[in-house]
C-alpha cells in the first residue's frame, strides 16, 4: 500500500529495545522481518498477527512472569498479544488525584464495548483496540518506574518489553489493508495511522516539511482548542491536572469510564467535537509534502536554484554526523549543544557558502579563501602566501577578511527558534530586515548589511511575510 516501502525500509527506527531478554529479540526480530508491502492487518494470505502469535505470545508471558515485584499488572489481562487487536483490554489507567494534590492513576474496570459495532471497519476496531493498550502499556511502564524513573530492581527486562511492543503497535498501525469494498473511501482515511510522522525536514534545506510544519500547527491549535474546555471552571491544580489528563485519555481511548470522571458530558462532548475535528485537519494534512518545505516547492525558482547544491548537502550532513570527510578545507562550526535542525542549518550554509564552486558531476577544487585558511594554518605570512599563489597581498587580505565576514554572518544566524525554525535574531535586525525591504533592497544587498547570511535573511523575510522587489535569492 502507499508509503509501505517507505516503513519497510526504515525498520531500524523500530528496534527492539536493548533491555529485552534474547528470547524476546529473537521473536522481534523474526516479525520484523516478517513483514512486506502485502501484509496488513487484516489479512488473511499476508496475516500478521499469526506472526504474533507464533514468536512474541510466549515471551511476553515469560517476561510479565520473571519480574515478581509489584506493578499495574492488571493493565495487561484479559488477552494475549496477538489477540490486543481485537478485544479491548479489561481494565484502565484513570487518571486520578491523590490527597497530597499530585497526579496519580488507578485502575478501573474499563467498561469498553467488547464486540466490533456495526458497520465500523474491522481496520479501525482493530486500530482502535491497540490504541487502547498503548495507553495501558504506558501506564505500566510507568509503575514499574521508580522516584527518579530509572527501571525498579529486576524490572529492566520487562521495561525494554513492554517498551518493544509499544513499538511494534507504532509500526502496525501503518499495515493498514489496501482498498476493499468495506473501505471504500480509503483514499480519504489516509491519515496518521498509514503516514509516518514525526518530524520530517526538507531534502534541500534545514526546514520543516509542509506537512510536519502544519501537523505542528495543527497539534498547537487543538492544544489550545482542548485548554479552554479543561481550563473552564475553578479548580485547584491537582484537580486541574487530572482533567488534562483524562482530555488526554478521551482522545486515545475515545471513553471515559463515568465512576471517577472529573469532566462533564458536555466537556466530553466538546471534546470529543475537537478531536474529531482535528483529526479531519491531519487526514487533509497528510497529502502535503513530507519531501520539501514551503520555500523549496517543486517548481519554484528557490527548488531549482537549490538542487544543484542536494548531493553536496546530503554529503555535508555525513560529515556533521562523523560518516564522511568534508570536502571543504575551512568548515563552519556547530553552535553549542545544536539539534538536528541547527545541524542542517550549519550543512545549508557551508554548501552555500561560495567557497569553492559545487559541481555534482566531479570533485571541485578549493578556492582562494579554502587556500589561504590552509596557508594560514602552516603559518604562512601574508607576502608568502602572495608568492606562492601568484597574487598580491591585498587579495590575500581581502580573501582573509571574507573568511571572518562569512564565519561571523553564520554564527549570527546559526541558533534558530525553535517555534519557527529560521534564525533567532535580535529584534533590532529583523526591524532593519523590514526597513530594507521598504526601501526595495534585494535579498543578497540585506545580507550584506545586516550581515547575515543569504539563506538566513531569505528565510527570515518570508517568515515575516514581507513580499520583496526582486523576487527569490538566487
Amino acid at each position: 500500500m502507499a508509503r509501505l516501502d517507505y516503513v519497510l525500509s526504515s525498520l531500524s527506527d523500530y528496534a527492539c529495545d536493548p533491555r529485552c531478554p534474547d528470547q524476546f529479540a529473537a521473536g522481534y526480530n523474526v516479525v520484523l522481518s516478517g513483514l512486506a508491502e502485502s501484509s496488513s492487518l487484516t489479512s488473511r494470505r499476508y496475516p500478521i498477527w499469526p506472526l504474533v502469535r507464533a514468536n512474541l505470545d510466549g515471551a511476553l508471558e515469560v517476561c510479565i512472569a520473571g519480574y515478581s515485584g509489584v506493578w499495574a499488572k492488571e493493565l495487561l489481562s484479559g488477552a494475549s498479544l496477538s489477540e490486543m487487536a481485537q478485544q479491548p483490554p479489561q481494565f484502565c489507567a484513570m487518571p486520578c488525584t491523590e490527597s497530597s494534590g499530585s497526579l496519580a492513576a488507578k485502575v478501573v474496570a474499563s467498561e469498553f464495548v467488547t464486540a466490533k459495532p456495526e458497520g465500523m471497519p474491522e481496520v479501525d476496531w482493530q486500530l482502535l483496540n491497540m490504541d487502547r493498550w498503548d495507553a495501558n502499556l504506558r501506564f505500566a511502564i510507568r509503575s514499574l518506574l521508580g522516584p527518579k524513573g530509572l527501571p525498579l530492581s529486576g524490572a529492566e527486562a520487562l521495561c525494554g518489553a513492554l517498551e518493544s511492543v509499544r513499538e511494534l503497535f507504532r509500526l502496525l498501525r501503518h499495515f493498514r489493508p489496501k482498498r476493499t469494498g468495506a473501505l471504500v473511501d480509503f483514499d480519504a482515511l489516509q491519515d496518521d495511522r498509514t503516514r509516518p510522522q514525526g518530524e520530517a525536514y526538507c531534502a534541500l534545506c534545514w526546514r520543516l516539511s509542509i506537512r510536519s510544519r502544519r501537523l505542528q500547527e495543527l497539534d498547537a491549535q487543538e492544544k489550545q482548542e482542548v485548554g479552554k474546555v479543561v481550563r473552564a471552571g475553578r479548580f485547584t491544580g491537582g484537580i486541574q491536572e487530572t482533567r488534562w489528563a483524562q482530555a488526554l485519555m478521551l482522545k486515545v481511548c475515545q471513553h471515559l469510564p463515568r465512576s471517577c470522571a472529573l469532566l462533564s458530558k458536555t466537556e466530553v462532548a466538546n471534546l470529543r467535537a475537537i478531536f474529531d475535528r482535528f483529526r479531519a485537519e491531519r487526514i487533509v494534512a497528510g497529502n502535503l509534502s513530507r519531501q520539501y518545505c514551503s520555500v523549496h516547492q517543486p517548481g519554484s525558482p528557490k527548488y531549482h536554484a537549490d538542487l544543484r547544491y542536494l548531493a553536496a548537502f546530503q554529503h555535508h550532513l555525513s560529515v556533521l554526523t562523523g560518516a564522511a570527510r568534508s570536502e571543504f578545507a575551512f568548515n563552519l562550526r556547530l553552535p553549542d549543544a545544536a539539534d538536528l535542525q541547527e545541524v542542517r542549518k550549519v550543512a545549508y550554509d557551508q554548501v552555500h557558502s561560495g567557497l569553492h564552486a559545487i559541481a555534482p558531476s566531479r570533485r571541485g577544487s578549493l578556492g582562494l579563501r579554502e587556500k589561504v585558511w590552509m596557508m594560514h594554518q602552516e603559518g604562512m605570512s601574508q607576502s608568502e602566501m602572495a608568492r606562492r599563489l601568484g597574487i598580491s597581498r591585498q587579495a590575500i587580505s581581502k580573501a582573509k577578511k571574507s573568511l571572518e565576514s562569512l564565519m561571523n554572518a553564520h554564527h549570527a544566524g546559526s541558533y534558530l527558534n525553535p517555534t519557527t525554525g529560521e534564525a533567532q535574531v535580535p529584534h533590532h535586525v529583523r526591524e532593519a530586515i523590514g526597513n530594507c525591504l521598504a526601501r526595495g533592497l534585494p535579498v543578497a544587498a540585506i545580507a550584506k548589511q545586516v550581515r547575515l547570511t543569504k539563506g538566513t535573511v531569505d528565510g527570515l523575510v518570508r517568515m515575516m511575510r514581507v513580499p520583496f522587489a526582486h523576487g527569490e535569492v538566487r
